[in-house]
C-alpha cells in the first residue's frame, strides 16, 4: 500500500455543493471496491479556488494498492483524473526566511 495524491482539475470550476456530491460518489465507490476485497482508504483533500472563487481543482489523498485501483475508483465515481502521484517522504529542510522582516520593539 502507498499513499497517492490524485489531482482533479475542473476547467469551468465547481461549487461546494457539486464537490459534496463528488465526495458522496467517491465514498460509495470506495465502499464498493472494499466490498470486492480491494484495499483502499480516503485520507483527505485540498481544494484550490479559481479566479471566480469556484473550486478549480482538488488534490485528494488515498491509501491504495495501485494507480489502477485509483483509476477504477475514479471511473466508478464519475470523477476526473488529471494526474496521480505517489507521495514521497516529507521534506525535512528549513525554508529560507526570504522577505521576512523582524518586528521592531
Amino acid at each position: 500500500m502507498n499513499n497517492y495524491d490524485v489531482l482533479r482539475e475542473f476547467e469551468a470550476g465547481i461549487t461546494s455543493e457539486q464537490l459534496e456530491q463528488a465526495v458522496e460518489s467517491s465514498g460509495e465507490a470506495i465502499e464498493e471496491l472494499r466490498g470486492e476485497g480491494v484495499p483502499m482508504s480516503y485520507l483527505g483533500s485540498q481544494t484550490f479556488l479559481n479566479e471566480e472563487g469556484l473550486i478549480g481543482a482538488t488534490m485528494c489523498r488515498y491509501d491504495a494498492d495501485s494507480e489502477a485501483t485509483l483509476r477504477k475508483h475514479s471511473e466508478r465515481a464519475g470523477l476526473a483524473v488529471s494526474g496521480i502521484y505517489v507521495v514521497g517522504p516529507p521534506h525535512v529542510g528549513v525554508a529560507p526566511k526570504v522577505g521576512v522582516t523582524s518586528k521592531s520593539a
